[in-house]
């Protein structure tokens, strides 16, 4: 007796299936092989997104083809309802080549607003951003995909006897494989990771470019507001003044205009797009420096740092969001914001003489310029410009003596950025150069009511006020010397300090003495 036959079997259905097909046209040999092989589940994948509960990770798809993202994942090309878009200002991510999708369940929309952020997201709304880079710097041949990112909205319960809900992203990422076929689930904790590049071309030294898979931090940044509804700046981007430019698949129009015409958005459109809030990006020829500048910073520092920040109370130590709706200074005056030195390099107060014109631009004799978030016409005494060119060992370390910003998701200082915002802030209107209230000598005295004398190395301070005003004295190089304290109003100056000149501080006012 022969062994039974198991009609189940594949090479069973591959027999019966040649007999079957035999005067049948080649060209559907391929689908009759789908039907009968049982092929139909890759098939059933490209008919659209398989959407998985984001709350059970366990449920996630091991691989980006699972996703059912892909309609063809070999050539790249994405499910219908898989809309891509672009913005005008992207957050910095260490030079890569970002392209951007939202992807919606059939028959809903997101809630569109031209004056706010608060656009409404349906459940199941999913931002896909893919991440490519170069292995030597802007050779397009050398270009592979190397990460792709899912933010899924879910709306959740947060406590069950309220039934109180929110909504929440749950993110997910994905490392591209060697060959470009397919992406791996990388997990849910931070995954570091570098890339070999060559910076000087190829053949040329060899240059470690490092990255960070974030799955375990998409929640830092990507957060619902106090109501528990998701806004524009949780997703870092999906709102007018970052959307509205022209559409990537045809230029003449404009791309809000083309994701309400897919029904991607839904409400009440302007009658005039060009009057509606637009960012620029660094390099956009057509717009001001002040205009690009402002949007590099709403972009890359507001999510956190403004009037809806995300982040650790960022916005209250340091708001840097401006109306830009309106394009002004209407929430926020960028000169004379003090952040007390934190952040800088060095916050102690220089001289300046009218020579040095590189730190000088106003060419004045200067002293003690503050260090402050913008100090107009001093790029390196502003804050803003040195938290972008600090960088930590790694991201989210928050090293005390660098703190760089943005402060995840970025090794690499943005030079172009960097360029422009020096560039900003030295065509900014200057602040009037400190002057001096009034000189001393030996036996001069300053005709202001606070006004110090030196007399050998005994410092008198007149204090007609009467408010006992603290008293510091400095050098010219800004090095603090210890005053000692002799009596009201009287202080000797340490045996050690030099001859030359000093400058004295009473409480707001400014002197300089001459110590003889």
């Amino acid at each position: 007796m022969g062994h039974p036959i198991d009609r189940n079997s594949r090479s069973y259905r591959a027999t019966a299936f040649r007999a079957f097909t035999h005067s049948f046209p080649p060209r559907r040999h391929a689908l009759l092989a789908a039907l009968f092989l049982g092929a139909l589940p890759a098939f059933a994948a490209a008919a659209g997104f398989n959407y998985w509960d984001p709350e059970d990770t366990a449920k996630a798809p091991k691989s980006l083809s699972a996703t059912g993202l892909y309609a063809n994942i070999k050539t790249g090309k994405l499910i219908d309802n898989a809309h891509p878009f672009e913005v005008n200002t992207p957050l910095w991510s260490d030079d890569a080549h970002k392209r951007r999708w939202v992807v919606l369940k059939t028959g809903r929309s997101i809630a569109f607003d031209e004056k706010d952020d608060y656009w409404g997201y349906p459940d199941s709304t999913v931002f896909v951003k893919q991440f490519a880079l170069d292995s030597v710097p802007g050779d397009t041949t050398s270009r592979r995909l190397w990460e792709t990112r899912l933010m899924v909205n879910k709306r959740v319960v947060t406590d069950s006897a309220a039934g109180t809900r929110m909504d929440k992203w749950f993110g997910f990422s994905y490392k591209w494989n060697e060959a470009q076929t397919d992406a791996k689930l990388v997990g849910f904790s931070d995954v570091n990771d570098s890339m070999r590049t060559y910076p000087e071309g190829r053949g040329k030294p060899v240059k470690m470019k490092k990255w960070v898979f974030p799955a375990g931090h998409c929640d830092r940044c990507h957060v619902s507001n106090a109501s528990g509804e998701l806004h524009s700046r949780s997703v870092l981007g999906f709102f007018t003044a970052q959307l509205n430019r022209p559409s990537s698949a045809n230029a003449t129009v404009n791309q809000l205009e083309d994701l309400f015409s897919k029904g991607v958005l839904k409400g009440t459109k302007p009658p005039d797009w060009t009057l509606s809030p637009r960012w620029r990006a660094i390099d956009d020829s057509a717009a001001s420096v002040n205009v690009r500048a402002r949007s590099y910073i709403a972009a890359n520092c507001s999510g956190c740092h403004g009037r809806r920040g995300n982040a650790n109370f960022a916005a209250e130590h340091c708001v840097l969001n401006y109306d830009y709706h309106l394009m002004n200074d209407s929430l926020f005056e960028f000169r004379h914001h003090s952040t007390g030195g934190y952040g800088t390099e060095d916050s102690l107060p220089r001289f300046y003489p009218r020579t040095d014109r590189d730190n000088n631009p106003n060419g004045l004799d200067s002293f003690e310029i503050r260090t402050e978030l913008v100090v107009p016409g001093y790029p390196q005494k502003s804050a803003i410009l040195a938290r972008q060119t600090a960088r930590n060992v790694a991201p989210g370390d928050f090293d005390p003596t660098r703190n760089q910003m943005p402060p995840l998701g970025t090794f690499e200082v943005n030079g172009p950025a960097v360029a422009l915002l020096a560039k900003w802030i030295k065509t900014m209107p200057p602040m009037p150069a400190p002057g001096w209230e009034g000189t001393a000598s030996l036996a001069g005295m300053n005709r202001a009511s606070r006004a110090p004398t030196l007399q050998g190395r005994i410092l008198r301070v007149s204090d007609a006020s009467g408010t006992g005003a603290p008293v510091s004295m400095s050098g010219i190089d800004g090095r603090a010397v210890a005053l000692r304290r002799q009596g009201t109003g009287v202080y000797a100056v340490p045996a050690e300090a030099p001859r030359g000149v000093y400058f004295i501080r009473v409480g707001g006012a400014r002197f300089r003495v001459n110590l003889l």
